[in-house]
C-alpha cells in the first residue's frame, strides 16, 4: 500500500503542474513546467520532481511603444514572447495522469478488502 500512496502523492503533484500550466496559457512570457516521475526501488515507491521548460520558445508577437528589451518581461528585440504551453499536450498529460491516479486509488480499497478477508479467515 505504500507504493500506491506514494504514487497517489506523485500523480497529485503532476496534476497540479498541469493545472498551473493550463492556468497560465495566456500569460505572456510564461514557461511551462513538467512533472518528472522516478522510482524509489529501496522504498518500493515513486517520486516526482518538476522542471521548467525553457524551450520551445513561445510564439513571438511584434510590439510597439516599449523598449526593445525588458529583462524578465518576455520582450525580446521588439517582440513579446507569449506562453509556450501546448494545450493539446497538457490535456493528453492530464488524461494520462488522472488514469494513473485512479488506478493507484483503486489499489487501496482492494488491499483493505484483502486484509479484511484474511482477518475473517483467521478468526
Amino acid at each position: 500500500m505504500y507504493a500506491s500512496s506514494a504514487a497517489l502523492h506523485s500523480f497529485g503533484i503532476g496534476t497540479q503542474v498541469i493545472a498551473h500550466n493550463l492556468a497560465n496559457v495566456l500569460t505572456d512570457g510564461f514557461k511551462a513546467s513538467r512533472a518528472l516521475y522516478y522510482d524509489l526501488p529501496e522504498r518500493s515507491g515513486s517520486g516526482v520532481t518538476t522542471q521548467q521548460l525553457s524551450s520551445p520558445q513561445g510564439p513571438l508577437v511584434p510590439i510597439t511603444g516599449l523598449p526593445p528589451d525588458l529583462p524578465g518581461s518576455g520582450v525580446i528585440k521588439g517582440f513579446l514572447e507569449t506562453s509556450n504551453v501546448d494545450v493539446a499536450n497538457e490535456m493528453v498529460g492530464l488524461i494520462v495522469t488522472s488514469r494513473a491516479y485512479q488506478a493507484n486509488a483503486k489499489v487501496i480499497p482492494t488491499a483493505d478488502q484483502m486484509l479484511g478477508t484474511i482477518i475473517n479467515i483467521r478468526a
